[in-house]
Order: C-alpha cells, then sequence, then structure tokens
C-alpha cells in the first residue's frame, strides 16, 4: 500500500510540477478570445489583470485659468484623459426639455478637426443601447451641441485652436425655437430645433470627453457651467476676469480653482463631484472607446472561436497591473504571435511595451534593421537581433528569454535565432500598465495582427513556448 500510494503522489508531484513549469512563476497570458461588451479581456493566466481596447487613459493635471489670477486654476486634458460627475443618485442634472444652457472656457493649439470632441457631455451618445442626454462639443472643427439620441445640432463655427482662451456655449431654448452658439460672448449661430431631450442610460456627466472614453480633448478647459434656463448674452460667463455669479439656475459649477481633484460642484446641485477617468474606469468599465483594434477571426490556430487583434497603424489595447505581475526584473520570458504585411512608414511597429520612459521594457520588430525582433530594457538599451528575419503575411510566434546577469537569446517559431550577452538587466516599471499595439503614448504603432501574448517571470526553455498554432491551453495538465 505504501509503494503504490508513494508512485500515486509521485504521479501527483510529477503533473504539478509540469503545470508550474508550463506557468512560470508569475504569468500574463492575453488570449484575445474572450471579450465583455466587444472591449473588455482578462489575463488567460487567472492572475486577475483586467484590459480593453483602446486608448489608454490619463489623469487631468491642473494648469492657470482663464482669468490669469493667481489662484484661478483650470484643468489640462492630454488627449488621453477626462474627468467623470457620477450624477446616478441625484439625476440633478439629467435635463429632459428645454431650457438649457451649456458654457465653459476652452483653450487649445492643438488642431483637433476631424471627428467629435466632447467639453460638456451628460449620458450617452445616439446608436447604442441607453442613448440620451446632451453635449457642448466639437465636430470636425465645428462648434456642436447634440441631444443624444435625437439629433446633432452643427455649425459652420470653426473652434480657435489658436492657444487662446475662449468662452464658447450653447442656448437651447422652445421659446426661441432653435438653439444660439455663443464664441466669447457673441452669437455666432442660430439652428432651428424644438424636439425634447431623450432619457440617457446613463447619468454620467463628463468633461473633456464624452461617455467616458470618447472623443477625448486636448487642451483646458476652465469654469463649467450648466443652466437649467435659458441664458441671455449679458449673462452668460463670457467676461475672463469676472466670473459671474452662481444663480438659482445654475446646476453645475465646476471653476477647478481647488487645483487638485476630486473638483467640487460650486452650482445648485451640491454634492457633485469631478474625479479622474482612471478611477472612474476601475468600477465602470467603458462599453465604448476611441482607438479600438478589430476583433478578427484570423488566428495562429485557425480554429473557430479564436480570434486575434488588427491594428491599422491607430489602434492600441491595455492592461492594468496593479500587483505588478508584469513588471519584470529578474529572469522573464516575452511571447506573443504576430502577423503583419508590414505596410507602416515606421522604422520600428511596437507589439507590446510595458511600463514608461525609462523604466520597464518592450517588445517590437525592427524594420529598419532587416524586419527582425527586438527587445528593448526601457532606460537602459534597444537590443535588435541581428539573426532570424521575420516574414510578412504569415503568423509567426516570436520569443524573447532573458537569463538575468547573463544572457538574452531570441527565437522565431521556436527556433532560436541568436543569444547575446547581457548583464544589465531591467529597470523596474513606475507605470504598471501593458500597453499593446503601441507604446504608451501611441508613438511606433503596429500594423497587423497580434494574438496570444504571454510574458512569464522565468526564463523558459523552447519546450515550454506557446508556439504550437493549436495550443492545448496554459497550463494543462500534459504527461510528457
Amino acid at each position: 500500500m505504501t509503494k503504490r500510494w508513494n508512485a500515486i503522489w509521485m504521479a501527483v508531484l510529477g503533473l504539478i510540477l509540469i503545470q508550474s513549469t508550463a506557468i512560470g512563476v508569475g504569468e500574463g497570458y492575453f488570449k484575445f478570445d474572450t471579450f465583455a461588451n466587444n472591449i473588455q479581456f482578462t489575463d488567460d493566466s487567472g492572475m486577475g489583470m483586467k484590459g480593453l481596447l483602446g486608448r489608454p487613459f490619463s489623469t487631468p493635471t491642473s494648469t492657470g485659468g482663464v482669468s490669469g489670477v493667481a489662484t484661478d486654476m483650470a484643468v489640462h486634458f492630454d488627449g488621453r484623459g477626462a474627468l467623470v460627475v457620477d450624477d446616478s443618485a441625484a439625476q440633478a442634472l439629467n435635463i429632459l426639455q428645454p431650457p438649457i444652457t451649456l458654457e465653459c472656457w476652452v483653450r487649445s493649439s492643438v488642431e483637433q478637426v476631424t471627428g467629435h470632441l466632447g467639453l460638456i457631455s451628460y449620458g450617452i451618445p445616439g446608436g447604442q443601447p441607453g442613448g440620451g442626454g446632451y453635449k457642448l462639443g466639437i465636430r470636425d472643427g465645428n462648434l456642436l451641441f447634440t441631444l443624444f439620441a435625437v439629433v446633432d445640432v452643427g455649425t459652420n463655427v470653426p473652434f480657435p485652436f489658436d492657444g487662446a482662451w475662449h468662452h464658447v456655449a450653447a442656448v437651447y431654448t422652445l421659446d426661441s425655437g432653435g438653439v444660439t452658439f455663443y464664441l466669447d460672448g457673441v452669437e455666432v449661430a442660430y439652428v432651428a430645433e424644438t424636439r425634447n431631450m431623450t432619457a440617457p442610460g446613463a447619468n454620467e456627466l463628463d468633461i473633456g470627453s464624452q461617455y467616458t472614453a470618447l472623443g477625448r480633448f486636448q487642451g483646458d478647459i476652465d469654469r463649467v457651467r450648466i443652466s437649467n434656463a435659458g441664458l441671455t448674452p449679458d449673462q452668460l460667463d463670457s467676461e475672463a476676469a469676472t466670473p459671474k455669479p452662481v444663480a438659482s439656475s445654475t446646476l453645475a459649477y465646476f471653476s477647478f480653482d481647488e487645483g487638485a481633484i476630486p473638483y467640487a460642484n460650486q452650482g445648485a446641485a451640491a454634492g457633485l463631484s469631478a474625479i479622474s477617468v482612471v478611477d472612474w474606469i476601475k468600477t465602470h468599465p467603458p462599453k465604448r472607446s476611441d482607438g479600438v483594434p478589430t476583433i478578427a477571426t484570423d488566428s495562429p490556430s485557425g480554429q473557430t472561436g479564436d480570434t486575434s487583434l488588427q491594428f491599422t497603424g491607430t489602434q492600441m489595447a491595455f492592461v492594468e497591473d496593479p500587483n505588478g505581475v508584469l513588471n519584470l526584473t529578474g529572469d522573464w520570458t516575452l511571447e506573443a504571435w504576430v502577423k503583419t504585411d508590414f505596410n507602416t512608414d515606421e522604422n520600428r511597429i511596437m507589439i507590446f511595451y510595458y511600463g514608461n520612459p525609462g523604466h520597464g521594457y518592450s517588445m517590437s520588430i525592427n524594420i529598419e534593421a532587416g524586419y527582425v525582433l527586438q527587445v528593448t530594457t526601457l532606460g537602459i538599451a534597444d537590443l535588435p537581433s541581428t539573426l532570424g528575419v521575420i516574414d510578412s503575411d504569415v503568423w509567426t510566434h516570436l520569443a524573447v528569454v532573458h537569463r538575468a546577469g547573463a544572457t538574452i537569446s531570441y527565437y522565431v517559431n521556436g527556433e532560436e535565432k541568436e543569444t547575446i550577452d547581457y548583464t544589465r538587466r531591467t529597470n523596474a516599471a513606475e507605470i504598471q500598465t501593458l500597453y499593446i499595439g503601441a507604446e504608451w503614448n501611441g508613438g511606433l504603432p503596429f500594423t497587423g495582427l497580434i494574438d496570444r501574448i504571454r510574458i512569464s517571470t522565468s526564463a523558459l526553455e523552447p519546450s515550454q513556448f506557446d508556439s504550437n498554432p493549436a495550443p492545448t491551453g496554459l497550463g494543462g495538465w500534459e504527461l510528457h
């Protein structure tokens, strides 16, 4: 009996060792086969990391306000951030019929003349479940007022992207029979409209974007106001040096003079505050975003249900890693499946990038060096392989193995192409985020398909790679 149980336990131990070896000490594995809302995905290693398709988010920062007074502050948006106000409990800003006035001060020197930009946005844009609400924004460079899921009330009035502060406002009343637009306190357009708003499926106020992640603005915003009245020109907050006092009709007024998040509403709808979209998405993941790669049926295995991500040079995905599972400092292995026709003007295209400039690592294809695999230890060295040309238009497995203080090895389709001496290790990342299909800021965008990214905190052997086009699954209970 003892020998029999010893044999059983030895077999179980062997399976456990195979499992542990297959998984590595710590690991992230992203197969891109299962998505929630066609935008959210989790890692398939069970480490609890969460990913989103689309451009990553940033926290807006404080900057000088429109009046120029030292204590007057505004908010700066870098094109990736936004502020969000949760109005789900009070629904104090859920205006369902005119009159309404939306106004704010805006400054930008970056021309943004393609697509929609959100300045003040409440609710969900039309064309998707729960569409309803309202917006003051910019479309193709021109001022825009929107009744979500009802109508875009557009103009031919361009917003001046001249680096100066400008006051913009839209006043919608049934008495006037339409929407009147103001720029710097002067009427610049009128558009007839008499329809009511549609109730939104989400009571969320976004500043600097719309619906959490769409139409993100690059520039500065100050003195955001929402009024349930049709303000006259002399009632608008269009004098830079003298902010208008809060009236009973001023439901929301964000001066941003706190100089730091959260920003308190000083309007009649007391108790509301604006927080960073970075914090908001932790509990309210967006259902749509900008820069989303296509979920493609083309994959290494070709099996039904096996999907990949397709990038055309403007898309990204990202994974938050709050526990630093992928923050590599010792031995590690980077793997990915790629398929690209190299249809790009870039000298290098990024497969994935972890961390921030000077801290972390990345895996890319160096076109200029001859279509070869490159690993970069950020802040230390760019390390392109000199061997192993990557073919175009065919699924290819790429791997880089780092043995701390010793070597880095490059593999194509499980075959070792080159090993170099490398003793400088890796700088620990300060921002624990994995960016897929581009660098952290969208630089060096990838063109083509990416699948099955796997990052291990151990130096794997080729037999342990995920290089079989039809995988048996991460850490499967295989007998070898």
